[in-house]
């Protein structure tokens, strides 16, 4: 095939493919033929996004496959909602494998025209790619709100009760309940001991009579001219009323 002829086939390409995208496609040069056309990737449940397939075609195209390179178009979308933990987005990696299997595409085609089957498997494969991850995403998070749900459902949920630890947990009750019981008992007996029974309490004149230093430590008190009381009177007036 003569230059004149591929200069032909890429001319008759490029008026076929701007019928096809009559505005996706957008020539950036003559000479060498260079264009770009923008492919939406839409699909049911995936957030949607946008490639760009920028072709350069080479002397003996379409006998060789062109140069291209395909990019991801930001979202100048401004009310578009932000992203979600199940919004899946293609990655340098995913870029790399489309490059690859759009590259697969065209060597099929060779000696044809094949932009538009690279670009149309540019679509279908990029959704795929979306769906895919999009469905790994929606499992980590039903996997993470199980894990979530079993973690306070946990919470709610006490020791099994088996023979063995029922008897371990009977014994320790008991201990427990036999010193506070123990406790108690020694609390009771200190309070009886420091209150005493009305009907054991001492009269004046008995303590007076078993503690002979507090008529000393009395004594001290006692100023000149003060009478002092003899305490065998008392016995004496006591011996009287009982011979009475």
């Amino acid at each position: 095939m003569t230059d004149t002829h591929y200069a032909e086939d890429q001319a008759n390409e490029i008026e076929i493919l701007q019928s096809i995208y009559p505005t996706e496609f957008e020539e950036l040069s003559a000479d060498p033929h260079q264009f770009s056309i923008t492919v939406p990737v839409e699909e049911d449940d995936v957030r949607s996004c946008t490639l760009c397939l920028t072709v350069t075609y080479t002397a003996t195209y379409p006998d060789e496959l062109p140069e291209f390179t395909i990019s991801v178009l930001d979202d100048e979308d401004d009310d578009a909602p932000p992203l979600s933990d199940t919004d899946a987005t293609l990655d340098t990696k995913d870029i790399d494998d489309l490059t690859d299997q759009t590259r697969t595409i065209g060597e099929e085609c060779l000696g044809m025209a094949m932009v538009f089957s690279m670009a149309s498997n540019l679509r279908e494969i990029a959704a795929l790619r979306l769906v895919a991850k999009t469905i790994h995403l929606k499992q980590l998070r039903e996997q993470r709100i199980q894990k979530e749900v079993e973690a306070e459902q946990a919470k709610f949920i006490g020791t099994p009760v088996t023979r063995e630890n029922f008897l371990e947990w009977k014994a320790h009750f008991n201990c427990e309940t036999s010193a506070i019981k123990s406790d108690a008992l020694v609390g009771d007996d200190k309070t009886s001991r420091r209150v005493a029974k009305p009907d054991d309490r001492l009269t004046g004149r008995q303590l007076f009579e078993q503690d002979k230093d507090l008529a000393k430590s009395d004594s001290k008190y006692i100023n000149e001219g003060d009478i002092s009381v003899d305490s065998k009177l008392f016995d004496r007036e006591q011996d009287l009323s009982d011979n009475e």
